[in-house]
């Protein structure tokens, strides 16, 4: 049963890595503007950022969630080290800062949120993003 279900688990992982498609919008966190692809999709969600191999300072990634919900998140296949902004009703609700690239930890929010942005790791301190921070989705 354990093979079964580990092989299910790496198809699916595969059918993700394949099928995940992005919009694109802009996040403006004080003066900074982030360029994002938002993740709205079971499928995207799950696929995330993993298989890249970095982002430039002003991308990231938003995930949109349809009701305030503490999600878990995991490095499975990333390449590079990310931070975590946790939003809640459009302002910063939390921040996980430098999680390494590839870490099998979860990570969760602070508190139910609606949306969590993954940035590049030790930008949101570059940029003294705190929590309380509005935040603004175009």
């Amino acid at each position: 049963m354990t093979g079964l279900f580990f092989a299910f688990v790496v198809t699916s992982v595969i059918f993700t890595f394949i099928t995940a498609k992005y919009k694109t919008t802009k996040v403006k966190i004080g003066d900074t503007v982030f360029s994002v692809e938002v993740a709205e999709t079971v499928s995207q969600k799950a696929k995330g950022l993993s298989g890249r191999k970095g982002l430039g300072n002003n991308q990231g990634m938003l995930f949109v969630f349809n009701s305030f919900s503490e999600p878990s998140f995991w490095m499975l296949g990333m390449k590079f080290p990310i931070d975590i902004i946790w939003i809640k009703g459009g302002r910063v609700a939390g921040i996980e800062r430098n999680i390494p690239a590839d870490s099998l930890d979860l990570y969760y929010p602070p508190e139910p949120i609606d949306r969590a942005l993954e940035i590049s790791a030790g930008l949101s301190e570059k940029l003294n993003i705190r929590i309380g921070d509005a935040l603004e989705v175009k």
